[in-house]
């Protein structure tokens, strides 16, 4: 994750010690702290993914002013999905509302006041990983980066099956060993058990490089990590299937400045699996790849369509993913009836990529209509503009091409 509070701002303290209950202002302790917390401090803690530590408030005071404003211009919370399209766990987290955004304000233009501690009802930190996974799938060796003229590179493992009977996974996490580096992780499984044959390999290779295509075709995904994931949890009773003997994929993408010292990187999977699940979920990937975003253009849409024709089918999760000039994303099942059943839409942010579990399950049904469109920002001060002057962009692996896929955890049946 990009910083995007300087550590030199965050040493400007213009908090104030002792009891400030008497104030009439907007005060920490019982005004914003809760919100904070929440919102906030799940990134900005001791030893979190973001810069500075707002989880107390002698440490939110100290930064106070940065945190105005990047609240103020919009910088902060990163970008997300809309809830209001439809609710996803966590996204009660991803969004500040007009009320809380002022009162983050109104509280450093008050000289960012501690007020009475006895005022205080703060909720835990919320905890973003799985505590209860019982299976590490780490990469057998540390990986030292061999990046390509674009400053990618694509490299894959076969990981150990630990599995002696099947198993069903019922929550995934990921243990992240270079973030500086790691633009994305896929977690398959290779149907036919030659991993590496598509990628010009004789198949019984343990690592190999996997750019060209991104996938095998045989491949069954499991998950895909981007900067900015939390946590995949299932419903109670579903799960992905995992056999013994099934061959374990991982495939690792780096992103590095090729002209840098090589780093290198150990990751892993986390899981959390079972013996029985009543649906087994599977997890596919659709959006359009032929398309051309013009040299300059501030807001270029592309989209794509998939009729139903399998059969009913629900949905579980939804993960939007584009590469740096993605600005935003959009789907949403088109019904046989011609209406519009929004299923994840909002800003996008590289930085901040995640997977929506929704809160309930979404009928797909024969005949419905599934919609993907992506919104791309190639204007000379985009703000991950990587090209002087902007040039046209088509659909590429590396970080500096262009993606959009939306991927889903779904399951035949309802």
């Amino acid at each position: 994750m990009r910083a995007l509070l300087p550590l030199i701002v965050l040493v400007a303290c213009n908090g104030k010690d002792g009891d400030d209950s008497a104030t009439s202002g907007v005060v920490w302790y019982g005004d914003v702290e809760n919100t904070v917390i929440e919102k906030c401090a799940t990134c900005h803690q001791a030893d979190g993914i973001g810069p500075g530590d707002w989880s107390t408030y002698e440490t939110a005071a100290a930064g106070a002013e940065a945190i105005k404003v990047y609240v103020e211009n919009g910088a902060m919370p990163l970008a997300a999905a809309d809830p209001e399209c439809r609710p996803y766990h966590g996204g009660e987290r991803m969004h500040l509302t007009d009320a809380e955004k002022q009162s983050i304000i109104d509280w450093v233009d008050g000289g960012a006041l501690a007020g009475d501690p006895a005022n205080s009802s703060a909720p835990a930190i919320p905890y973003l990983h799985l505590d209860d996974t019982d299976t590490t799938l780490q990469m057998p060796f540390e990986h030292t980066l061999e990046v390509d003229e674009g400053d990618n590179e694509y490299f894959c493992m076969i990981l150990d099956n630990p599995f002696t009977e099947t198993r069903y996974v019922t929550g995934i996490d990921v243990e992240v060993g270079n973030r500086e580096v790691v633009h994305h992780m896929l977690l398959a499984v290779d149907m036919n058990g030659d991993a590496g044959v598509g990628y010009g390999t004789d198949g019984t290779q343990t690592s190999f490089r996997c750019q060209d295509p991104i996938v095998e075709y045989d491949w069954l995904l499991l998950h895909a990590w981007t900067p900015g994931m939390e946590a995949v949890e299932f419903p109670e009773g579903v799960g992905l299937r995992v056999n013994p003997g099934d061959q374990i994929v991982l495939q690792m993408h780096y992103y590095a400045d090729a002209d840098l010292p090589a780093q290198a990187d150990r990751s892993a999977y986390k899981l959390r699996t079972t013996d029985f699940v009543e649906t087994v979920a599977e997890m596919t990937a659709f959006g359009p790849e032929d398309f051309r975003i013009p040299a300059g253009a501030e807001a270029h849409s592309d989209s794509d369509s998939l009729l139903n024709s399998f059969g009913s089918l629900t949905l579980y999760g939804a993960f939007p993913h584009m590469h740096l000039l993605g600005s935003y994303f959009d789907s949403y099942v088109l019904r046989q009836g011609g209406e519009e059943d929004c299923l994840v839409r909002g800003d996008y942010d590289f930085d901040h990529q995640m997977t929506y579990m929704f809160d309930e399950p979404v009928a797909f049904n024969r005949r419905d209509r599934l919609v993907v469109q992506c919104t791309w920002n190639n204007a000379p001060d985009a703000p991950n503009q990587y090209n002087d002057p902007p040039q046209d962009i088509v659909w590429g692996e590396g970080s500096n091409a262009e993606m959009c896929y939306m991927l889903f955890y779904y399951s035949f049946g309802q």
